[in-house]
Formats: structure tokens, sequence, C-alpha cells
């Protein structure tokens, strides 16, 4: 063998230990980001449940407060409909007159 076809048979086994490494290292790549696709896909998946939980607290807390918002309102309403009545205005100015002296002694 001569020295040129000896380093061509160098040149071939170190070409064949290349491609051995590059199909080893392609297939541990594609697995690593296999692997980090499918923990991305978990954590997404997650923070969707978390999401949806927090609408749906936000979706409650609004029905709650205007469920409130009634309430205030009618009883502002029924207040109104109190100091409107006359036994309301007749009891206003039955205690308010002793009310008055007492506070000027």
């Amino acid at each position: 063998m001569s020295d040129a076809e000896a380093g061509l048979k160098k040149l071939e086994d170190e070409l064949v230990r290349a491609r051995r490494f590059g199909a080893r290292a392609t297939k541990e790549m594609h697995a690593r980001v296999v692997k980090d696709l499918r923990a991305a896909e978990g954590r997404a998946r997650r923070a969707e449940q978390r999401a949806a939980e927090a609408m749906k607290r936000a979706t409650q807390a609004e029905q709650k407060a205007a469920r409130a918002a009634k309430r205030a309102q009618r009883a502002e309403r029924e207040l109104a409909a109190v100091k409107e009545s006359t036994s309301w205005k007749v009891g206003h100015a039955v205690v308010s007159v002793p009310a008055r002296l007492k506070r000027r002694r």
C-alpha cells in the first residue's frame, strides 16, 4: 500500500467515524428537542388551566359584585321610600325637637 492509499484509507476511516458521530449527535439532539418540547407543552397546558381558573374566579367575582350592587340599589330605594313616608316625617319631627333641646344644654 502506498502512502497515497494509506492516506486515503485514513481519510475514509475518519469519514466513517464522523458519519457515526454525526448520526449519534443528531439522534441525541432530536431526543433533547422532543424532551424540551414536551416539557414546554406541559408548562403551557398548566398555564392555560391556571388562566381558565382565574377567568372563572373573575366571572364569579363580577357576578357577586353585580348581585351586591343590585341589593344596594334595592336598599337605597327602600330607604328613600321610608324617608318619603308620612310616618317617617312625623316621627322625625317628633324626635328632632327633643334632640335639639338636648344639644343646646
